[in-house]
């Protein structure tokens, strides 16, 4: 029995372990790419998005229905047009970076709530 114990709590260590995070990667290279990815209500949000093609649009939401503790996300965009969103919510820290380069069909928007820092950075060319 006290074997059977410790086996199970080593399998709820190991398993809580597992959903302490989300990551994310996107990649997409095509003529047209759209991404959404919707991270909600862990101790830490990650997201990655790089997109390559002449129409490119990505959405990010973390923590927007249940709050994160920590959200970072970073999209990448190189087109004729790109167009991204970042919503986080946390009850920590937000970072978010955007960058697009493309003839000067950019658009990008970032709305950020924290109990902590919100960091924001978007580059376009």
């Amino acid at each position: 029995m006290r074997k059977l114990l410790l086996a199970s709590a080593a399998v709820f260590a190991l398993s809580s372990a597992a959903h302490a995070a989300n990551t994310s990667t996107v990649v997409q290279v095509g003529v047209v790419n759209l991404s959404a990815v919707d991270q909600q209500g862990h101790v830490n949000d990650t997201s990655s998005t790089t997109q390559i093609g002449v129409l490119n649009a990505a959405a990010t939401f973390q923590g927007t229905t249940t709050p994160s503790l920590n959200n970072a996300s970073t999209v990448v965009q190189v087109g004729a047009a790109n167009a991204a969103l970042t919503e986080q919510v946390a009850t920590g820290n937000n970072t978010s970076g955007i960058f697009q380069f493309s003839g000067g069909n950019n658009a990008a928007a970032v709305l950020q709530i924290g109990g902590g820092l919100n960091l924001n950075t978007v580059v376009q060319h």
